[in-house]
């Protein structure tokens, strides 16, 4: 009995090891295949306080290919990630926020060249009262060219849009 117990756990645990995530019944959404389209480091500049300043954004491929992870202005004092996933049947993104909430936004509306998520309720933040990242939306015009368009609510109501331009590093 112990010998059989013994080789079930390997057997298992080679198993476990062996899965890339991939599972024949794990269908993504079409709108994380647009999002992984961004995969790699990309280049651009934003209007900080009145001045453009320059900005980069990494996006990864990670947990066996299930998620990407979006680092905005990666090791400065304003490093934010964003994480995208399928949720139910579409496409779900929580943002990691400088703020010190996490803001959960759904996919709202798409067109050929752009996604448009925002939250569909006070999950992340304590109220919708709470200053949060609200919306994002991603503009591709091609394959090389990236906006993004942030927009924060604060006392319920829409404060700012901070919109940021990138371009491919090659």
């Amino acid at each position: 009995m112990k010998t059989f117990l013994c080789a079930l756990v390997v057997v298992l645990s080679q198993s476990a090891l062996a899965h890339d995530g991939h599972d024949a019944q794990i269908t993504m959404p079409k709108e994380f295949d647009t999002v992984k389209s961004l995969v790699g480091t990309w280049q651009g500049t934003a209007n900080m306080g009145g001045k453009e300043e320059a900005v980069t954004v990494v996006y990864e491929l990670t947990s066996g290919g299930t998620a990407i992870a979006e680092r905005l202005m990666p090791g400065t004092p304003h490093e934010m990630v964003s994480m995208y996933y399928k949720t139910h049947n579409t496409l779900g993104m929580t943002h990691y926020c400088a703020m010190g909430n996490q803001p959960q936004l759904m996919l709202k509306s798409k067109t050929p060249n752009s996604l448009t998520l925002e939250m569909a309720g006070p999950v992340g933040v304590s109220s919708m009262k709470e200053p949060h990242m609200h919306a994002l939306t991603l503009t591709m015009s091609d394959a090389n060219s990236l906006k993004q368009e942030w927009t924060s609510y604060e006392n319920g109501k829409a404060k700012e849009t901070a919109v940021f331009n990138f371009t491919r590093k090659q």
